[in-house]
């Protein structure tokens, strides 16, 4: 039944979209216009065919955005957020068009609109209408990340996201990941939390996390002495062996991987060696 009533509708669209057309002024998206600029103005228009219109206002989308992309020499996507609110507003539950939308939104000029905090708000709407979605959740803790640079909010989405039907594990990983560099602290208790529930696989690479983290905690101490030993002497000790001589720490430590930590007497840094297989250039 379904079938044949979609068969029954599909002659109709050229003429629901002729008066969605004339309404926009025949010409709005060609120049660069959009006269009907709400989903609920849309909806209006075509009560009974929001899920088709959905579909369509969707292909324009993306049409648009292509077109911006590959043809305008000075792309900017005024019409990007427009079309995609339409397009979200006639079917709520459109998950593709929150998702991908977020991409064209927050890629960088030429690529996309350079605007991550509208992608962002289009993720968050989409999680609001798709609450058991850990797609979108995982897509919203990234864009918190990548685009945000805000690893706090971006681990919280995750570990939310894990707990949801059918998540894959490694979100809560991925979180985990995300606050190495800011929050140790709470890095380490999602580590230590996959360490403990984990087997396999799942468990050896939470076990090699926590290690980076002690190494990290390591590398850290070692600068505070170096610090401690320039304020002392007017200068950073040729070698770390200075410091066990300065009486600052009883012996040189190496990382849990049994690696000497790396260190460079003209700036006084200390960094996790390049040769250790905790090294990773991200926190260097």
């Amino acid at each position: 039944m379904t079938r044949f009533l979609f068969l029954l509708l599909v002659p109709l669209v050229p003429v629901i979209q002729t008066r969605l057309d004339a309404s926009l002024g025949g010409q709005g998206l060609a120049e660069g216009r959009l006269y009907l600029r709400t989903g609920a103005e849309v909806r209006r228009l075509v009560p009974g065919f929001e899920g088709l219109m959905a579909d369509i206002y969707w292909l324009r989308t993306v049409q648009y955005y292509g077109s911006q992309r590959a043809f305008s020499p000075d792309p900017h996507y005024e019409l990007l957020r427009p079309l995609i609110d339409i397009t979200t507003r006639l079917d709520p539950r459109f998950e593709l068009a929150y998702r991908y939308g977020a991409i064209f939104l927050s890629e960088a000029r030429p690529n996309g609109a350079g605007k991550p905090e509208q992608g962002v708000e289009l993720l968050e709407a989409g999680v609001r209408q798709l609450p058991h979605s850990w797609r979108l959740r995982w897509d919203l803790g990234s864009f918190y990340f990548a685009f945000l640079s805000d690893s706090k909010r971006a681990a919280a989405v995750l570990v939310e996201a894990a707990k949801l039907p059918g998540a894959p594990y490694w979100l809560e990983s991925l979180a985990g990941n995300f606050l190495m560099g800011d929050d140790r602290q709470a890095s380490r208790a999602i580590w230590r939390r996959q360490y403990e529930l984990g087997e396999g696989a799942m468990r050896d690479n939470a076990a090699y996390h926590l290690q980076v983290l002690d190494a990290l905690d390591t590398r850290d101490a070692l600068r505070e002495r170096v610090e401690r030993f320039r304020a002392a002497r007017g200068r950073v000790p040729r070698e770390l062996g200075e410091l066990v001589a300065g009486g600052l720490i009883r012996e040189l430590p190496r990382d849990p991987s049994g690696a000497a930590f790396a260190y460079n007497p003209e700036t006084g840094n200390v960094t996790i060696a390049r040769e250790s297989r905790l090294w990773r250039s991200k926190y260097e």
